[in-house]
């Protein structure tokens, strides 16, 4: 049995993947999801995963052995920083624990920081790393001193998954030019997508829709209102089905501080959207001049933008290659056949 360990209540980015990897390997491993009472419950409920769920007030080095005593997992694969380094201190090295980083914050490079350092300490009691990109070992200051095998896999990624939410799309009226998708929080940087929309000198004839939530959307809900820009920037909230809204846009925008993998990148592409992104993190791997821009300050986001709204045959010619290019990274079965074989191969 393998028990997935998770700080966060809501549904992402690594909580998708998680639900992904316990589907795909449903037939293969028994799983159990732990993580804090929330929104996350609603959602595993509406997939059908509520019965592998553990759920518990916080995660913590307490709530992590008790779950190892009581269940006796063969592994426990934690995500992401925190869960990681609680989950190295709780076990130490008892139970094969596999760290999997979704993300690359910023702190990663700085050696000072107390989660970079603490991750470091904690790294001796890990079984194997796994990122997806290869920008989070390059960009760790620590990454030359880990003592375990690390494996770059990216997301778990079906184009026929997204193009069949996309379908579900109902009659209203969502069209938009440009479509932010994420959380409302610094690593997405939201507000830079309103301002870099703002610089756009026909920006009073288009329509900016922002999908999700999070600690910033008072923030950026009140720059909108204060700069003229109600009509334009439309907020939608959190949304089960993004990819209706993937579908009846123009551009996807993705001006992200830091970024892990990009998997809203893919999605958008595979409907054929082109993307317009900051290129940090797996975005360089993802996103090149066949499907979109990559873009380091305003005045770039803005030419890149204004060129694929205002000329149709080099829109085209993006749109194609966003399905091309996201058909690469079409690997699900992949990706759960390398993942069962790691787990496999720390049981033995």
């Amino acid at each position: 049995m393998i028990l997935h360990v998770i700080k966060s209540n809501i549904y992402s980015g690594a909580e998708n993947v998680v639900c992904q990897i316990i589907r795909g390997l449903s037939g293969r491993e028994e799983f159990v999801y732990m993580a804090p009472h929330g929104p996350i419950e609603d959602k595993l409920r509406s997939i059908g995963l509520i019965n592998c769920y553990r759920g518990i007030d916080k995660l913590s080095v307490y709530e992590i052995k008790k779950a190892v005593e009581e269940l006796h997992p063969d592994v426990v694969h934690a995500h992401d920083f925190t869960a990681s380094v609680l989950c190295g201190i709780a076990l130490k090295g008892r139970v094969p624990v596999i760290s999997h980083l979704h993300c690359n914050p910023l702190w990663l490079k700085s050696p000072l920081h107390p989660k970079s350092f603490s991750y470091y300490l904690a790294n001796k009691w890990y079984a194997h790393i796994i990122t997806v990109s290869d920008s989070i070992p390059q960009e760790y200051c620590y990454a030359n001193r880990l003592r375990c095998p690390i494996t770059t896999m990216g997301n778990p990624f079906s184009t026929e998954a997204v193009l069949s939410a996309a379908e579900e799309a109902s009659g209203e009226d969502i069209s938009s030019d440009l479509l932010y998708v994420g959380r409302f929080n610094q690593a997405k940087n939201p507000l830079g997508a309103i301002k870099i929309f703002e610089s756009l000198p026909d920006n009073k004839s288009l329509t900016l829709r922002m999908v999700g939530n999070g600690e910033l959307l008072d923030e950026c809900k009140e720059y909108v209102a204060s700069h003229g820009l109600s009509q334009q920037v439309i907020f939608e909230g959190y949304q089960e089905n993004v990819y209706k809204y993937m579908d009846k846009t123009k551009v996807l925008l993705m001006p992200s501080i830091f970024e892990g993998f990009g998997l809203v990148a893919l999605e958008a592409m595979t409907l054929g959207k082109p993307v317009v992104c900051s290129g940090v993190g797996g975005l360089t791997d993802i996103v090149n001049d066949s499907c979109g821009y990559i873009c380091k300050d305003n005045e770039s986001y803005v030419d890149s933008i204004s060129e694929l709204l205002m000329d149709a045959s080099i829109y085209a010619s993006k749109s194609d290659g966003a399905i091309k290019q996201a058909h690469v990274f079409d690997n699900s079965t992949s990706y759960c056949d390398q993942l069962y074989g790691i787990y496999q191969s720390l049981k033995s």
